[in-house]
C-alpha cells in the first residue's frame, strides 16, 4: 500500500510541475487534482478548487459527458461561462480513464489558453511552411531540368531517330551512356530523357565529373557527417546521390571519374546505398543514372583508363549524339532559333538569307552547334543590315574549311571552279546516301544541272576530293 502512494505522490508532482494546465477530475464528477498552472488561470488557488463539482467551477463543463460516453475530445473548443475567466476561449483535451470497462476519471489539459494563442502559433506554423515551399521551390530550381524535347530542334531523320530513341530510354529505368563529339548536345538529351520519364516531377541532379578536384569526389557524391575533415561543415554536407534520391543524377564527363571512384561508383550502383564520408550508417538511395562522354571509352579500357565493369553497367541503354554535319538540313532550323534567343536578349531582328544556310550546310562544323551559335552571333552583331548575307559568313566557312587544300591548277580559276563543284557535290551525295533529289535541294542546283556536274566526276576524283 505504500508503494501505491509513493506511486501516486510521483505522478502528482509530475503533473505538478507541468507548465500546461492539467486536471483530473473523478467518477463521481468532482475535481481530485488541479496543478497551479490551472489555478492561475482561473484565478484561484487549486486547494479551493479541488473535492468540488466540476459544474461548480465550469459551469458548461463537458467532462460529465465524456464520463458517460467514454468518448475522448481532442482539441476541442471551449468558452468560458463564468468566474474570472468568462468569456474566454480554449483549446482542451477531455480524455476518459476506463478500467474494466467502467469510467473512473477524466483528464483534462488546456493546450492552449486563448484561441490568439493557437491563431499566433498557426500564423507562425504557416509562415515557417511558406518559407520551407519557397526553398523547395528554389533548390527545385537550382537543380531541375531546364530543356526538354521541344528544345531538340530540327526535322531532319537524325533528329526524329533521336526524339524517339529519348522517348524509348526515357520509359525504362535503366542507366543511359550518352555519347557524342564536343558540343552536340548530350546534356539537353539528359534532361529531356527525365522530362519524358515517370521520375520528372523529382529532382535532376547535374555533376560535372571534369570539375571535382579528385579529394572531393567522395563529399561531393556521398556527402559527409559533421566534423570528418577539416574544413567540413559542422552540420555535415549531404551528397548528389541523396539530392538525386528517387530522381536522375547526370554524371556529365564521366570519363574524368578517377579509378577509385569508378569502383565506389559501381558498387552504389550495384548495392543502391551510399555512406557517408565519416559515418558507417548506409542510406537506401533510388537514383537512376545518366552518363555522358565525348570519348572512346573503350579505348580507355584498353589502356587502363576505365574499368570494364563499370562500362557495362553504365552502357545498358546507349544514345549517340548525330554531329551538325550529319544532319545539314536542320541548320536553317537551328539558325532561326539562335536568332530568336538574340532577338530576345538585344530587342533587334535579323534573319539570314537563304544562301547563308546554303554555305553553311557546306561547312563541316567540328564544333557542332556550339560553334554554329557563335558564328552567328557574331554575324548578328557585326551586320548592318536585318538580313545576315553571305558577305557576313567568315571566310574559313565561306570558302570551306579545305579551300586551302586545293592544289592551284594550271588550268586557271575555271578549272577551280569545276573541282569545287566536283567536291560540293560528293559531299552532297555523302549526306543524302547517293540520294539525288536531296542532294540537288541541299545545293539549290535542278537535276539536270547535277547529272552535268556528276558525269564530270571520275572515280579516281571521286576518292580523291572525297
Amino acid at each position: 500500500m505504500s508503494d501505491r502512494k509513493e506511486d501516486l505522490s510521483i505522478y502528482k508532482k509530475a503533473l505538478e510541475v507541468l507548465t500546461m494546465p492539467v486536471l483530473l477530475v473523478g467518477s463521481d464528477e468532482h475535481i481530485i487534482f488541479m496543478n497551479k498552472a490551472y489555478g492561475e488561470f482561473l484565478g484561484v488557488g487549486p486547494e479551493k478548487i479541488i473535492g468540488k463539482h466540476i459544474c461548480e467551477v465550469i459551469e458548461n463543463s463537458r467532462v460529465p459527458l465524456v464520463l458517460k460516453t467514454q468518448k475522448a475530445e481532442y482539441a476541442h473548443r471551449h468558452k468560458y461561462s463564468q468566474g474570472k475567466v468568462k468569456g474566454k476561449e480554449i483549446i482542451v483535451h477531455r480524455i476518459p480513464i476506463v478500467e474494466n470497462g467502467k469510467s473512473i476519471g477524466v483528464f483534462g489539459l488546456l493546450m492552449f489558453t486563448s484561441i490568439e494563442d493557437l491563431m499566433a502559433l498557426a500564423e507562425k506554423n504557416q509562415k515557417i511552411n511558406d518559407e520551407l515551399d519557397f526553398y523547395k521551390i528554389k533548390i527545385q530550381e537550382m537543380q531541375n531540368t531546364k530543356y526538354s524535347l521541344d528544345n531538340i530542334k530540327g526535322s531532319s531523320t537524325a533528329i526524329v531517330t533521336l526524339k524517339q530513341e529519348i522517348i524509348k530510354v526515357a520509359a525504362v529505368k535503366e542507366t543511359v551512356l550518352i555519347t557524342g563529339e564536343s558540343c552536340v548536345g548530350k546534356e539537353l538529351i539528359a534532361h529531356s530523357i527525365h522530362n519524358c520519364s515517370e521520375r520528372h516531377d523529382q529532382m535532376f541532379v547535374r555533376v560535372n565529373c571534369a570539375a571535382i578536384p579528385e579529394n572531393l569526389f567522395e563529399s561531393e557524391f556521398f556527402g559527409y557527417v559533421g566534423g570528418s575533415f577539416s574544413g567540413a561543415s559542422k552540420s555535415g554536407k549531404m551528397g548528389k546521390f541523396e539530392l538525386a534520391n528517387h530522381g536522375t543524377l547526370f554524371l556529365d564527363e564521366i570519363r574524368e571519374l578517377p579509378l577509385f571512384m569508378q569502383s565506389k561508383l559501381l558498387r552504389v550502383l550495384q548495392e543502391k546505398e551510399i555512406t557517408r564520408v565519416g559515418s558507417n550508417k548506409t542510406v537506401s538511395v533510388d537514383v537512376r543514372i545518366i552518363a555522358a562522354t565525348n570519348r572512346n571509352l573503350e579505348k580507355m579500357i584498353q589502356d587502363g583508363k576505365f574499368r570494364e565493369d563499370l562500362y557495362y553497367r553504365i552502357n545498358i541503354l546507349n544514345i549517340k549524339a548525330p554531329p551538325l554535319r550529319d544532319h545539314p538540313e536542320d541548320i536553317h532550323d537551328l539558325a532561326v532559333e539562335i536568332l530568336g534567343e538574340l532577338y530576345q536578349e538585344n530587342g533587334v531582328k535579323k534573319k539570314v538569307s537563304k544562301d547563308v544556310c546554303s554555305v553553311f550546310q557546306q561547312y563541316s562544323w567540328p564544333g557542332n552547334v556550339r560553334e554554329l551559335n557563335n558564328i552567328l552571333s557574331k554575324m548578328y552583331y557585326m551586320s548592318n543590315d536585318d538580313e545576315i548575307t553571305v558577305l557576313d559568313i567568315p571566310r574559313h566557312i565561306r570558302y570551306g574549311d579545305k579551300i586551302h587544300n586545293f592544289p592551284l591548277p594550271e588550268e586557271g580559276m575555271d578549272k577551280m571552279v569545276e573541282n569545287l563543284e566536283k567536291r560540293m557535290v560528293i559531299q552532297s551525295l555523302k549526306q543524302t546516301n547517293g540520294n539525288i533529289t536531296q542532294t540537288a535541294g541541299i545545293l539549290r542546283i535542278s537535276r539536270p544541272r547535277l547529272y552535268r556536274i556528276i558525269k564530270k566526276i571520275s572515280s579516281q576524283e571521286f576518292e580523291e576530293l572525297e
